[in-house]
């Protein structure tokens, strides 16, 4: 089976923790992250992961940092199965047609609201119901530490 190849949007406290927990599943392998700054957090990806910018701006930005750029957020998402994007709350939101376009699959952060995907995922709580979606969210940890 071929592992399932995943790309991270967003490169902040939760993408650090989503790309190290995807790059210990034996199913998956990750395509690289994509973010818009240029500081010590996408300069040290940058040393063990292939960095994208996921805008225009960006790209430019990070060339002037110093930080190797191995393409767009578009040319990630057209290597990739899923992106689970990890930015502020409100962007992934904005996201999510970029994905679909794309024919990604994608999983937001808690910080969007339910309507956007229309499934808030709880691993212990609603499983099956999240099998064969296109797109969903986690749900925050203060809220799955109620469910």
């Amino acid at each position: 089976m071929n592992p399932i190849r995943v790309g991270v949007n967003g490169y902040g406290v939760i993408g650090k923790r989503v790309a190290d927990a995807i790059l210990l599943q034996p199913d998956m392998r990750l395509i690289g992250v994509a973010d818009i700054v240029t500081d010590w957090r996408i300069k040290s990806a940058a040393n063990r992961l292939p960095v994208f910018a996921s805008t225009a701006e960006a790209r430019q930005g990070m060339h002037d940092a110093g930080v190797t750029v191995r393409g767009s957020l578009d040319e990630l998402l057209a290597q990739c199965d899923v992106i689970v994007d990890t930015t502020p709350k409100h962007v992934a939101a904005g996201n999510l047609e970029r994905y679909r376009g794309a024919g990604v699959k994608a999983v937001l952060q808690g910080g969007e609201s339910h309507a956007t995907t229309g499934h808030s995922f709880v691993a212990q709580a609603n499983y099956v119901t999240a099998l064969g979606r296109d797109s969903t969210r986690v749900v925050s940890c203060n809220t799955t530490s109620i469910v």
